[in-house]
């Protein structure tokens, strides 16, 4: 097989979502290299998946294809660019860059200007489908690129993770449509959270609540897959910490204003999720409902 359809990957960022992702790109057959800010995490990656481990971004030099898959924008570009404001020198031209963290699009248009000086290719393929669909290699991609040949040799590497592609169309849109994704999931969130509490004060059993919200047009993934086991049974481990989901609706909020677009809605969970962070700090995002019910 040639270098374009059979590359060899790098994969940064060894987390709650990353590992789970990059240990089906080594089940797809792909010669795979990882590497994580924490050593520690990155030998424990590499000799589980028999991959080879790197400790730097040196190490991903002969990568055709580098996935990234970390907490911000921000540090995704401290990662792959030097402090002279250029792509770090060990990444070579022709590489594919696939930030599938959930970022700012717009720090994303500009982190992929500077890669393009050196040679460099950005693309963005967001995922959707927590811990779960990332482990089952189901996740939904939001794929967005400049280079329509890029994004080709990308995509084998990105089906190995998937279950389905969407092209969102320029560099950005993808991770525009995760904020945007995500803004509406935060939404469900709260607004289910607060039903809940309300519900429960008025006298009714917040189990049964659920189960009517699922059989009824409330229904939503947050229904179906967050309130029974981290609410009602009190899990609190969605394995989708607060700070990212108040970060993500914020990326949509700054998007939405960016464009002159009136967003209550958007303000108001942006101040509720807030306001829980700056009480609880980083923790699950469904811990949140605790503060709310205090509240």
């Amino acid at each position: 097989m040639t270098e374009t359809i059979r590359p060899v990957v790098g994969f940064i960022g060894l987390g709650t979502m990353g590992h789970p992702m990059v240990s089906n790109v080594v089940r797809a057959g792909f010669d795979t290299i990882v590497y994580d800010a924490d050593p520690a995490t990155t030998a424990r990656v590499a000799a589980e998946l028999g991959a080879e481990g790197a400790e730097d971004v040196a190490g991903l030099a002969r990568a055709g294809v580098i996935v990234c898959m970390l907490p911000t924008s921000a540090i995704v570009r401290s990662v792959l660019v030097g402090d002279d404001g250029r792509a770090d020198p060990a990444l070579r031209a022709g590489t594919v860059v696939v930030d599938m963290s959930s970022s700012d699009p717009v720090e994303t248009v500009e982190t992929g200007r500077i890669l393009a000086e050196s040679g460099l290719v950005m693309v963005d393929a967001p995922v959707s489908g927590a811990r779960e669909r990332a482990i089952a290699g189901t996740l939904a991609i939001m794929l967005g690129s400049d280079d329509d040949a890029a994004a080709e040799r990308a995509v084998p590497v990105i089906d190995a993770m998937s279950q389905r592609i969407f092209r969102t169309g320029k560099l950005g849109t993808g991770h525009a449509m995760k904020a945007l994704n995500n803004f509406v999931a935060a939404a469900a969130y709260t607004a289910s959270s607060e039903t809940l509490v309300a519900g429960e004060r008025f006298g009714l059993d917040r189990s049964t609540m659920v189960q009517i919200l699922n059989a009824s047009t409330g229904q939503s993934f947050v229904t179906t897959h967050v309130l029974q086991a981290h609410i009602v049974d009190g899990a609190f481990a969605s394995g989708f910490a607060l700070p990212l989901m108040t970060k993500d609706v914020r990326i949509a909020r700054s998007m939405q204003q960016a464009v002159g677009h009136a967003a209550p809605v958007c303000d108001a969970v942006t101040e509720a999720l807030g306001d829980a962070l700056d009480d609880l700090g980083n923790v699950d995002h469904t811990v949140a409902y605790s503060f709310w019910e205090r509240r």
